[in-house]
């Protein structure tokens, strides 16, 4: 009876130290060091103890040059990821890329959008490359400030052909997506496509950011990232695997193109 009491003890003390050290776990954000930045940031004096980092190559829309992306691969000690501004203006801007990769005819919306959204994201691929700017971590960032159509599934197309030109001009190259719940809903439907996801929380803490990693992504994917934003966009990791992509050996390597 003693030793089963001196058992039982010792499990209590067990279970209690897993408790304590798992709502330890919930608490601590897996990392302190990544931000993002872009155009807005070209006048900016980054600190220089960030180790990875996430650099739009985009102007803040599609078909706009982001002018410091040279300078700006330079402010990360690791390795760091791409984004780029996604959108879809409608047929009048789609009609000039109906021949390439598909072949459009001028009342196919959905072919119209897959092709514009293909082209939009080559320019991206061709300013990273010009720039000396090489990553296996491309994000196409979704938001309704960019031109939108009325159609979801139209808006869906583009993006299809966005993903589709990171996949095919950029070697190991993994795509995910950025955007709120609700921007998401309203530009694609709610699409669920399973991809990594990034969310743009609109908090102003870490902590907050840290606490909407437990959320459901909103394309249905893994949770990657979950942004807050002070005087600058940080960024707390859901999962490892991002961070993971960054350190791993191919990551300088992943847009080696077959466009340029």
């Amino acid at each position: 009876m003693k030793d089963r009491g001196k058992l039982t003890a010792w499990i209590i003390i067990v279970a209690l130290v897993g408790v304590t050290l798992g709502l330890l776990a919930v608490r601590k954000p897996v990392s302190q060091t990544i931000v993002d930045v872009s155009w807005p940031n070209c006048r900016s004096n980054l600190p220089t103890n960030f180790r990875e980092g996430i650099i739009g190559v985009t102007g803040g829309l599609d078909f706009h040059a982001n002018h410091c992306l040279g300078q700006e691969t330079t402010w990360f000690v690791g390795h760091y990821a791409l984004y780029m501004n996604t959108g879809y203006p409608g047929a009048t801007r789609g009609k000039k890329f109906m021949s390439s990769p598909r072949h459009c005819t001028v009342t196919d919306n959905q072919c119209l959008a897959y092709n514009y959204g293909f082209a939009a994201s080559e320019y991206g691929l061709r300013l990273a490359a010009n720039s000396g700017a090489y990553s296996n971590m491309w994000w196409l960032d979704v938001e309704t400030d960019n031109s939108w159509t009325t159609s979801t599934a139209v808006n869906q197309a583009s993006l299809m052909g966005a993903v589709a030109a990171i996949q095919q001009n950029s070697f190991l190259a993994k795509v995910g997506f950025y955007s709120t719940t609700d921007q998401w809903q309203e530009i694609t439907g709610g699409w669920k496509n399973g991809m990594p996801a990034w969310l743009a929380t609109g908090a102003a803490s870490e902590q907050s950011a840290a606490r909407a990693c437990s959320t459901t992504a909103f394309n249905g994917g893994p949770l990657w990232l979950s942004q807050y934003t002070t005087s600058i966009d940080g960024n707390v990791a859901c999962s490892p695997a991002f961070s993971e992509r960054l350190s791993s050996p191919d990551s300088v390597y992943g847009s080696v193109l077959s466009v340029i």
